[in-house]
């Protein structure tokens, strides 16, 4: 059986907070060239019909209401 009581000479780790299995590349905030390249991008991807319309997102909503009610009745059997 090993003996801890040698360990205790070494100072006590810091807990720094790690997202992930590995460091990430940056914490910082983006910058406005990152804003305004993300609002361009969501621009083309509505423009090019990539995002649900207000119609569809009711209807998958919808949908999925349901499934939860025939998942919820399947339940109680």
């Amino acid at each position: 059986m090993v003996s801890s009581k040698g360990l205790g000479d070494s100072p006590p780790r810091q807990s720094v907070k790690q997202y992930g299995v590995t460091k990430p590349i940056s914490v910082a905030g983006p910058t406005e060239v990152d804003i305004q390249r993300s609002l361009e991008l969501e621009k083309f991807l509505v423009d090019a019909g990539l995002y649900e319309s207000k119609e569809e997102a009711i209807k998958r909503a919808e949908v999925l209401d349901r499934l939860g009610q025939v998942i919820y009745m399947f339940g109680d059997l």
